[in-house]
């Protein structure tokens, strides 16, 4: 397991840390940090929070559910790979591409201060990203292997992005009804891997499989040493095994001041943003727009690696075992599969070290609120989110129901449908004189698995979407807001 867990080495690094907004609190005026969703909205108060209980979101988003690999067996519980699980019931339930993101968003620190005209943001946190993308045809060729000669697999692959965010805003009334905000962040980056495989061909070759595929890994972690395995010792049947990494005697080389500033990365973005709030016959409509992470991160020492032109041959998944007992764990039987699917993929190492720069995962968000008439504290609104990551894009369309009875409290409760399936979500948000309190998420869920072994809780069994967002701040100043909105 330890070759597939390096290709996923930023995951393990940093989480247990641009990460996934709390959309669900877009409309929410006390909410402190509806600066993150567009830097033009203003705290309703000035306030600062410490590390960690100022805030800290996570979030896990799939198009997938533990329904989708785990079935009853024998009373107790199998992975689809056993041979009682119909394949076209399994295959049934998958998208051609099935996406898992996990993200973490913690403070370090953060002050938000009112100015004459404007609110001012300095904050200081830790973000994590991870996304693993998995074509249906990787899985089909796991289940019915040998039912055709050849598969076409494409689109494989995880990327993890870990960094040091510093970020400056600033929102300003520039009218009456048009409120501008922008957003200024410093960027340090502690890990990165990318790992794709944008093509592999999969044909039958006598007793054994044969593998020709076009991918690249690019890891970017402050000391890291993964030998090919003419520098490790490993066995070698040809010679072109002696350039292939050997992700079983990975490790750390040197830990000292030059190495680690020689692999961080340093990078850049912005946060843009605008609110109009109309006046006239068409008050209370409120419209705001804003594009977030903007940027990029380039990082130092890189190690490089690709699939190469020379093919290699595959035994299968022959791993797993489904007898009872003991030694019949999902845990296990996952780990067999992820033991068999680190030996499909081979990389060959790029002796050149060299430094890469990466986009950052931008977002775009279009809103519209309409304040009752009749009770201007309750409103409607609609959101439209857009991540764009490539193939680990997410875009999402969420209805809300708003409700501010007063300055010191607020909720609000959301609907949302994305690629990722559906999903509902509330927040529930106090704001008084000395102390802010918010929690909330994005996923409310109601059916999960029972306790699995090795967690020891149960986990979402249709589609494997959670979030939970919390945080308390101090709060110093009086209720204002831009504008005379009340």
């Amino acid at each position: 397991m330890k070759k597939l867990y390096i290709i996923m080495l930023a995951a393990i690094l940093c989480i247990p840390a641009a990460a996934q907004n709390f959309n669900s609190a877009y409309f929410l005026d006390g909410y402190k940090y509806r600066h993150r969703l567009n830097p033009a909205f203003a705290s309703t108060r000035s306030y600062f929070g410490l590390p960690a209980i100022s805030g800290t979101s996570i979030s896990v988003q799939s198009n997938l559910g533990m329904s989708t690999f785990l079935y009853p067996y024998n009373g107790q519980l199998t992975t689809f790979m056993n041979g009682s699980v119909n394949a076209d019931e399994f295959l049934g339930k998958l998208n051609k591409n099935n996406t898992l993101g996990v993200d973490l968003s913690t403070n370090i620190l953060s002050i938000g201060a009112w100015g004459k005209k404007g609110f001012t943001t300095v904050e200081l946190g830790i973000r994590s990203s991870t996304s693993l993308n998995l074509p249906k045809d990787l899985f089909e060729f796991m289940k019915n292997a040998g039912a055709k000669s050849s598969y076409d697999i494409s689109n494989l692959g995880v990327r993890s992005r870990n960094y040091l965010e510093l970020a400056v805003g600033h929102s300003h009334q520039v009218t009456k009804h048009l409120n501008i905000g922008a957003k200024v962040k410093f960027l340090l980056g502690i890990a990165s891997v990318n790992a794709r495989i944008d093509q592999m061909n999969i044909t039958m070759n006598e007793n054994e499989w044969s593998i020709k595929a076009n991918g690249n890994l690019a890891a970017s972690v402050p000391g890291l040493v993964i030998p090919t395995k003419a520098e490790s010792g490993a066995e070698i049947t040809s010679p072109s095994m002696a350039d292939e990494l050997d992700f079983s005697n990975i490790g750390f080389g040197d830990m000292d001041v030059n190495s680690i500033l020689s692999g961080v990365g340093y990078g850049a973005a912005i946060d843009l943003g605008a609110e109009y709030r109309f006046g006239g016959i068409l008050k209370g409509l409120n419209v705001s727009a804003a594009i977030l992470d903007l940027g990029f991160i380039s990082w130092g020492n890189t190690l490089n690696a690709t699939t190469g032109e020379n093919g290699w041959s595959f035994s299968g998944f022959d791993n797993i075992s489904f007898e009872e007992g003991s030694d019949n764990s999902i845990g296990k039987q996952f780990e067999a599969m992820g033991d068999d699917l680190a030996n499909m993929i081979v990389f060959r190492k790029d002796q050149s070290t060299k430094g890469s720069t990466e986009m950052l995962s931008c977002t775009v968000n279009l809103a519209a609120e309409y304040e009752l008439p009749f009770y201007r504290k309750l409103s409607a609104g609609f959101l439209f989110s857009s991540r764009i990551a490539g193939p680990y894009s997410k875009n999402e369309g969420r209805f809300f129901a708003n409700l501010s009875p007063a300055k010191w409290f607020g909720l609000s409760a959301s609907y949302g449908i994305s690629n990722l399936g559906s999903s509902m979500g509330a927040i529930i948000n106090f704001d008084l004189r000395g102390l802010g309190l918010f929690v909330g998420t994005d996923y409310v869920f109601w059916n999960v698995t029972p306790p699995l072994e090795g967690i020891g809780i149960g986990l979402p069994y249709n589609k494997f979407n959670l979030n939970l967002n919390f945080g308390l701040t101090f709060n110093l100043s009086r209720y204002r807001t831009l504008g005379d909105w009340r």
